[in-house]
C-alpha cells in the first residue's frame, strides 16, 4: 500500500476509533444493568394464590470479556495502520527495545513508540478501563454452568437462594367461659383472635454476573502504567528512526490490556 493511501485510511479512522473508545466508556458507566441477570421462581402451594411476579428470567445483555472481543475486532483496521504508517515515516532511522514487565517486545522506531504512548497514554482508554463494571467482592462468584449462557464465556454465578413464601392468616374465636352459660340471657361472648402460619409458596433467585473481579480491573489499570513507563525507558535511548514493517498490532496491545497476554 501507498503511504499517502495509508495516510488517508488512518485519518479516516481515527475520528471512528476516538468515538469507539469514548462509547464504550459511556456504556461501562451507565449501562452495568446490561452485564447482570437474574432468575427467579415462584411455585405457588396447592390452595393458594399464584404470584406471577415472583417469577422472572433477566439475561446477561453482555460480558466485558464480549465487549471487548468487539472492540478488538472494529479497532484492529485503525491500529495496524497506524503503526503501518509510523513504520513506513520512521523507515532507516535509530531503534530502540521495548520491554515490558521483563519480555522483550522487539525493536521499534521513536516514533512507533512515540504513537504507541499516545494510543496508552489515551485519557479516554483510561476512563473506559477506570468504568469496567465489577462483580461485588461480598459475595461468592463461581463460573456459571447454566444452560442459559452454554458456549458464552465470563458469566458468573451466585449459589442459588431457597426459600418458602409464608403469610400469616387472622382467625376469630369464641372464648368459653365456664361460669356463664351461653343459654343465660346476660351472655355477652368474648371474640378472641389467633395468627396461624401457612406457606404460598417455593421460591429460588439466582444472580448472574459478566462483570469483571476488583483484581482484573485493578490489573488492567496496572499493566497500563507499566506499559507507560516502558515506553518511556524506551524512547530516552532512541531517536527518530524509520521501519517499513511494524510488528505492534491491534491484537497485541489490546489483548494485553484486556485480558494480560504478551
Amino acid at each position: 500500500m501507498k503511504l499517502n493511501v495509508l495516510l488517508a485510511k488512518t485519518d479516516s479512522l481515527a475520528t471512528q476509533f476516538k468515538g469507539m473508545v469514548v462509547d464504550f466508556a459511556k456504556f461501562f458507566k451507565n449501562k452495568q444493568g446490561a452485564f447482570v441477570g437474574e432468575k427467579k421462581t415462584y411455585q405457588p402451594k396447592e390452595g393458594t394464590i399464584d404470584e406471577p411476579t415472583k417469577r422472572g428470567n433477566t439475561l446477561v445483555q453482555t460480558t466485558v470479556d464480549e465487549k471487548f472481543k468487539w472492540f478488538k475486532e472494529n479497532s484492529k483496521e485503525y491500529i495496524d495502520a497506524l503503526f503501518a504508517q509510523e513504520a513506513t515515516n520512521a523507515s532507516g532511522a535509530a531503534t530502540a527495545e521495548l520491554v515490558i514487565d521483563g519480555k522483550s517486545w522487539g525493536v521499534y522506531t521513536s516514533l512507533e513508540l512515540l504513537r504507541l504512548k499516545s494510543v496508552v497514554e489515551n485519557n479516554n482508554l483510561h476512563v473506559m478501563l477506570n468504568e469496567i463494571p465489577v462483580r461485588s467482592d461480598s459475595e461468592e462468584w463461581d463460573e456459571s454452568e447454566n444452560e442459559m449462557y452454554a458456549e458464552r464465556s465470563g458469566i458468573y454465578e451466585i449459589k442459588m437462594e431457597e426459600s418458602v413464601i409464608k403469610s400469616t392468616v387472622k382467625e376469630d374465636y369464641i372464648l368459653k367461659d365456664p361460669n356463664v352459660s351461653e343459654t343465660s340471657p346476660n351472655y355477652s361472648p368474648v371474640v378472641s383472635q389467633k395468627t396461624s402460619t401457612i406457606e404460598l409458596g417455593d421460591y429460588t433467585r439466582q444472580k448472574f454476573s459478566g462483570e469483571w473481579s476488583q483484581r482484573q480491573k485493578a490489573s488492567a489499570l496496572k499493566r497500563r502504567s507499566t506499559m507507560i513507563t516502558s515506553i518511556v525507558q524506551a524512547l530516552k535511548t532512541c531517536n527518530e528512526v524509520e521501519a517499513v514493517e511494524s510488528e505492534l498490532n491491534s491484537d497485541r496491545i489490546f489483548s494485553y490490556l484486556f485480558e494480560g497476554e504478551a
